[in-house]
This record gives structure tokens, sequence and C-alpha cells, in this order.
């Protein structure tokens, strides 16, 4: 009998929208289908697929919170408010400080965060959640340990190309699962947009991947299941808004007067309610306010309110800048409410059970694949 395997293709950013416009994965997969995703980018998306928790139950939503009194970044209390061009040189020694420091092992930048503010704040997730532990809150990995499934990890810690071949020499072994997660389409969509021919190319890349490993599982004699999916969509740019700056030309100063962290997509403040009444003008028709109900709706509400006492959100295609994530406009962006068309991923598989709406069904869905075929 043919040795089962499953393999996992998690690309970072594919959205539906993406993969209809480009016919993406065209026959091959019988199951079709967008996926729902959370509100946040890839550090909330991420560990809510892994786990099937929303940010709320699982605690990770933006990259960064708001610190308590021994926050990852306390040695930088007394560190000076500096000028831009100085903080760039300083930026590569605090991050080298810092990860001696923080004990992470998460993904995590920082960006541009002013470097005097940056003792406020606290990593929201340091644990891995591609490692088993690495969560408050079961992953699939910590799953297929404790059921014995032998599996394979490709990710951002090697680049694409090498680990597109490493799984496709891994079908040679016993593993039972191979999962490559990869960001790079995501990278290349923020600075071209969404529908540019070099978007199309990667697509074409990754369908060769996926008819290499076919034709690789046949010759070897290994049935081969496969699931691909994304952890949201992406949208182009079409506009900038600076809250930022309407902060400070009402004599308001982060760090002084109120705190707030500057997401590319959303503002989340702490202290001063008139902040937060600015902020939402500074965006205009281009965004709001969320109410503790409709966090709670999407399962990012937090009562310690270490994301924010309050979130300003951009609309789709509005874009913050300058932020604490980039001084510069770029091409694409996702972070964006997730109801909206563009912030779907998507999900595709030839392993026979349906699609789940969410990517919170994603465990219990390749749960229930494996379970089948072991």
């Amino acid at each position: 009998m043919a040795r089962p395997v499953v393999l996992v293709l998690l690309v970072d950013a594919l959205g539906w929208e993406i993969v209809q416009r480009f016919g993406f994965g065209g026959e091959e997969f019988p199951v079709r289908a967008p996926l729902g995703t959370v509100l946040g980018y890839s550090s909330a998306a991420i560990p809510s697929l892994l786990s099937g928790a929303t940010p709320a139950e699982h605690g990770s939503w933006s990259m960064f919170k708001r610190a308590e009194a021994h926050g990852s970044f306390a040695f930088l209390e007394r560190f000076p408010r500096l000028p831009h061009a100085l903080e760039w040189r300083a930026r590569r020694w605090v991050r080298q400080l810092a990860d001696r420091r923080a004990c992470a092992r998460a993904y995590y930048d920082l960006y541009e965060i002013p470097l005097h503010l940056l003792h406020r704040f606290d990593l929201g997730q340091k644990g891995d959640p591609f490692e088993p532990g690495g969560l408050s809150r079961e992953t699939v990995f910590d799953w297929m340990r404790r059921e014995g499934v032998r599996y394979r990890l490709w990710y951002y810690r090697s680049g694409e190309e090498d680990n597109l071949a490493a799984a496709e020499q891994a079908l040679s072994g016993d593993d039972e699962v191979l999962f490559v997660y990869t960001a790079e389409l995501d990278a290349l969509m923020h600075r071209v947009g969404i529908f540019h021919e070099s978007v199309a190319a990667r697509l074409r890349r990754y369908q060769s991947f996926l008819s290499t490993m076919r034709g690789a599982a046949r010759a070897r004699g290994v049935a081969l299941a496969t699931i691909v999916l994304s952890d949201h969509g992406m949208t182009d740019v079409t506009r900038v808004v600076d809250p930022w700056g309407a902060l400070e030309r009402a004599g308001k100063r982060v760090g002084r007067d109120f705190l707030a962290f500057f997401d590319s997509t959303m503002v989340r403040l702490w202290g001063d309610a008139g902040a937060v009444d600015i902020a939402a003008e500074a965006l205009g028709d281009g965004g709001r306010r969320l109410s503790d109900e409709e966090l709670r709706g999407l399962g990012c509400w937090f009562s310690a309110r270490e994301y924010g006492d309050a979130i300003v959100l951009a609309h789709p295609g509005v874009l913050v800048v300058p932020s604490f994530m980039g001084s510069s406009p770029i091409a694409a962006m996702h972070g964006y409410h997730p109801d909206d068309a563009y912030s779907r991923g998507c999900f595709l598989s030839d392993a026979g059970a349906p699609a789940p709406a969410s990517l919170l069904g994603f465990k219990s869905y390749l749960e229930r694949v494996l379970r089948e075929t072991r």
C-alpha cells in the first residue's frame, strides 16, 4: 500500500481574491474556498490558525502590547530621544541587546518604533507558535507530538527555495506531515501590490513546486494529500492618513500626554480620551473606532487592556503613515477588518474533507485528515 503523507503549504497573505484572479491551483484542488481570518496581523492570525483559538483566548494579538513593570525592553527606560538619522544607527545595537534580554523565540522586528518609547511596550508573543509549547493553547504541533505523528517543518528561519527543495527530499523519509510556511509572497506584495506580474510569477513557482511534489510522490509510492492555505489576504493601498501628525499638531505628544502604538492599519491608544478623538478625526471617512462589543465579537477584546484602551481601525486600502511600522507608503497592506473580501485567506485541498469556514478550523481539519489516513 502507498504510504500516506500530508503536505501543508501555508502561504502568508495568499488571499482568496488573488487566488481567483490568477486561477491558482486550477482543477487540482476539488476543495476550494475563501478562509475567514481574524482582526490583526500575522502575529494574531498564525497563532489562531495553529491553535484554533481566538487572539483573546491564546493571548497574542499585535506584535507589541503595553509593558508591565518588567517588560522585555525595560533596560531602555532612560534611552534619550534621538534624531531620526541617529536612531537608525542605534537600532541595530538595541535589537542585538534586546535579543539577549527578551528571551523571545517568536518572530519580531523593531521596525521604526521610537527607541525612547520602546520601554513602554513589550512583545505580544514570546514563544514560537510553530514549536511545541510555544503558545498558551495547544497547537497542531503540540497535538501531533502528543499523538506520535511524525512531521517536518520548514518556515521563515530558512529561505523559501531551500525549504521547498528540502520538502521534496523529505518525501523519501518516513514523515507523515510535511509543513512548509513561507512569508515571501507577503513581502513581495507589500512592495508591488497584489495583482502585479511578479505575484503571478511567484504563484507559478508554487504551482511548479506542488506539481513536482505530486510527481515525486507517485515515483516513491507515496499517497500525497495536499492542503494549501493562508492566514489572511492583502489589499492594495489607495490612500494614506497621518493621525500621529494630527495629534502632535494638537499639542499632544505620545509618551508624554498619552501612550499609543501606531500600527500600519490601526492606532491603539491608552489614556487621554481626547487623543482618541483626534486620531479618529484624522482618519475621517478612512476609518473608525471599534467598540468593546465589536472587539468581543471579533475575539480581540482584552480585559487588561494590554493592547489598547481604544482601537481606531483604518478602512481597507487606507494606510497609517508615518507609523511605528514605517515612515513611507507601501503598495499593499493587510490587517483590515476581517469581513472585507480582500482580508480573507484561501483554502485549497485534495484531502477530501469540506473546507473550514475560517482559519480557526484548520487544526481540527488537519487532525481529521490525519486520523483518516494513518
